[in-house]
C-alpha cells in the first residue's frame, strides 16, 4: 500500500514540474516581448537626445534577448532597427549584416512585405558600399516582390530605390543624398564600434558563466533524480526502514548541494551586476573624456598637457573608477602637495618617468627624485594601498 502511495507522490511531483515549467515559459515569453518593446522606446528617446551610444546598447540588448528565440516579426523588427541605426551612422557593413538577418527571417516566415522591405534596405546598404551589382540585385528583388504581391508603400523610398532599380535614378544622386543625411563622423563610428565590441565580449563572458551555472544546476538535478530512484530501489530490496533512512540521507545531501549551487548562482549574478555597473561607469561621458585625454597625452607628450582644473578632476575621477580607494588614500597622506598628487595620479595611470619629465619640463632624474620623496611621505603615513608603480 505504502509503495503505491510513493509512486503516486513521484508522479504528482513530475506532473507539477511539467505544469510549472510550461507556465514559466509562457510568462517568460510575454515578459521578453514587453522588455524588448521597452528597449525600442528607450533607444528612440536616446536617439532623439543625440546619445547614440546608449541607443546602440538598447538595440544590442534587444537582439541579445531575441538571439535564441524562434523567428518572429519582433525579431525581424529588432534586426531592422539595428541595421537602420548602423546605416544612419555610416556603418554600412554592419547595416548589411543586420538587414540580411531580417531578410533571412522574413524568407523563412514567407512574409512578402517584409522580404520586399528588407531587400530594399540591403540594396541601399550595398549601394553605399559601392557594390553596384549586388545593390541592383536586391533593388530589383524589392521591385519584383512588391509588384508580384501587389504591395504599395512597402518602403519609404526617400532615396529613390525603386527609380534606381528601373534605371530612372542616378547612383551618385542616391549616394550624395544618403551621405548628406548621415550622422556618422569617423570619430562617432569608432566609438560606436568600440561600444559594440565591448558589449559582444561581455555577453560572451556572461554566456559562458551562465552555461557553467546551468551545467552545475543540471548536474545537481541529475544527482537528485538518481538519488530518488536509488532510494526506491533500496526500498524494494533491503527493507522499508533502511530504504527510508537512505532516502532521507540522499535527499538531505542533494538539498545541500542544491543550496550550494543556488548560492553560487546568486554570487555569480551579483558579480555580473557589479560588472555591469562598472561597465556603465567606464562608458560614462566623463570616462570617455578622460580616456581621450590620456590617449592624447601618451601619443603626443607635450609640456603641461593638462590645461585646467576640470581636466585634473576628470583624471582623478577616472583613476578612482579604475582603482577604488586610490584618491582617498592620496588625501590621507600627510604633507602631500598638489604636485605630489598629480604625479601619483599620472603614475597610476601608466605614464612613464620620461613622459612625466616632458609634462613638467624637468629632467627624468628630477622626476625620479620626486617619486622617491613621495614614497617617503607614503611610508611615513603608514599607507600601503596606494600602489604607485615606480620605474
Amino acid at each position: 500500500m505504502s509503495m503505491r502511495y510513493l509512486l503516486y507522490a513521484v508522479l504528482s511531483f513530475v506532473l507539477c514540474c511539467i505544469i510549472s515549467c510550461t507556465g514559466v515559459t509562457h510568462d517568460s515569453g510575454n515578459n521578453t516581448q514587453n522588455d524588448i518593446l521597452a528597449l525600442f522606446e528607450q533607444a528612440k528617446e536616446y536617439e532623439c537626445k543625440g546619445d547614440a551610444g546608449k541607443a546602440l546598447m538598447c538595440y544590442l540588448n534587444a537582439i541579445d534577448m531575441l538571439s535564441e528565440k524562434q523567428d518572429t516579426l519582433l525579431k525581424i523588427s529588432a534586426y531592422t532597427c539595428l541595421g537602420d541605426f548602423h546605416f544612419k551612422y555610416g556603418m554600412y557593413e554592419k547595416a548589411v549584416e543586420n538587414h540580411r538577418e531580417g531578410y533571412n527571417i522574413a524568407l523563412r516566415l514567407n512574409n512578402d512585405k517584409l522580404v520586399s522591405e528588407s531587400a530594399g534596405r540591403i540594396g541601399l546598404d550595398y549601394l553605399m558600399l559601392n557594390q553596384k551589382d549586388t545593390a541592383r540585385y536586391f533593388m530589383e528583388r524589392y521591385g519584383s516582390v512588391t509588384f508580384e504581391s501587389g504591395l504599395r508603400n512597402v518602403l519609404k523610398d526617400n532615396y529613390g530605390v525603386s527609380m534606381f532599380a528601373t534605371g530612372q535614378k542616378d547612383i551618385n544622386s542616391i549616394i550624395n543624398t544618403v551621405k548628406a543625411d548621415s550622422l556618422g563622423t569617423l570619430d562617432a563610428r569608432e566609438k560606436l564600434l568600440a561600444i559594440e565590441s565591448d558589449f559582444m565580449y561581455d555577453r560572451l563572458l556572461s554566456k559562458k558563466e551562465k552555461e557553467k551555472v546551468t551545467n552545475i544546476v543540471n548536474s545537481a538535478l541529475v544527482i537528485f533524480t538518481i538519488g530518488i530512484f536509488s532510494a526506491v530501489t533500496v526500498f524494494f530490496y533491503q527493507g522499508r526502514r533502511k530504504a527510508e533512512n537512505n532516502l532521507t540521507n540522499i535527499i538531505k545531501d542533494d538539498i545541500d548541494r542544491k543550496q550550494y549551487y543556488t548560492a553560487r548562482e546568486s554570487e555569480l549574478s551579483e558579480h555580473e551586476k557589479k560588472l555591469k555597473s562598472r561597465e556603465e561607469q567606464l562608458l560614462s561621458d566623463e570616462s570617455i573624456v578622460a580616456v581621450s585625454l590620456i590617449n592624447r597625452m601618451k601619443s603626443s607628450p607635450v609640456y603641461m598637457p593638462v590645461k585646467s582644473s576640470e581636466e585634473w578632476t576628470c583624471l582623478f575621477a577616472f583613476s578612482e573608477k579604475l582603482y577604488p580607494g586610490f584618491v582617498e588614500s592620496l588625501e590621507s597622506v600627510e604633507g602631500f602637495t598638489l604636485r605630489d598628487k598629480e604625479i601619483s595620479c599620472l603614475t597610476k595611470l601608466g605614464f612613464t618617468t620620461g613622459q612625466l619629465a616632458v609634462f613638467y619640463g624637468i629632467s627624468p632624474g628630477s622626476v625620479t627624485k620626486a617619486k622617491f620623496r613621495i614614497q617617503k611621505k607614503i611610508e611615513a603615513s603608514h599607507i600601503s594601498e596606494i600602489g604607485l608603480a615606480y620605474v
